[in-house]
């Protein structure tokens, strides 16, 4: 895979997609143990990193950026407030304390109830590890839950 000279591997590029019609591709066992895969996710992380700070966005997604015009469809998502990408992310924990979150997206914008405290198990793309990551901050709570049911189409 060719390197820029910034790093990023040559080929991403943010697209700021916002159409879904698939469910996002989950990174496999295979996947996970390859170097070159490895790579490829870190860079895009990195160029979502990056993105962050151009957008005014609370998260990113995989598949609003290609790889040599190709959509990602990976199951990614990046929290644009504390630069954290994770992969395969579900929640493990809900607490039963509920909030009223204020959501968007693709000019959708709608009150959804959630929980208040998640959990969720994922990889940490930024150190390829699985991970469990757990916030009682409410919007960063509504975002990661948000930013899940849009990767599995089940954000109405």
């Amino acid at each position: 895979m060719a390197q820029d000279i910034n790093g990023i591997i040559s080929g991403i590029e943010f697209t700021g997609s916002k159409t879904k019609t698939e469910t996002a591709i989950e990174i496999s066992g295979a996947e996970f143990v390859s170097e070159d895969v490895k790579f490829k996710h870190q860079a895009l992380s990195k160029s979502m990193q990056y993105q962050c700070v151009a957008v005014s966005e609370d998260i990113l997604f995989a598949f609003q950026f290609s790889f040599n015009d190709r959509p990602i469809e990976d199951h990614i998502f990046l929290l644009c407030s504390n630069s954290k990408a994770f992969g395969n992310a579900k929640v493990i924990y809900r607490s039963p304390e509920k909030i009223k979150c204020t959501e968007e997206f693709n000019g959708d914008l709608k009150q959804v109830i959630r929980s208040k405290e998640v959990t969720i198990k994922a990889i940490d793309i930024e150190g390829w590890k699985q991970t469990e990551y757990s916030t009682s901050n409410p919007k960063e709570s509504c975002m990661i839950q948000h930013a899940i049911d849009v990767l599995e189409l089940k954000w109405v």
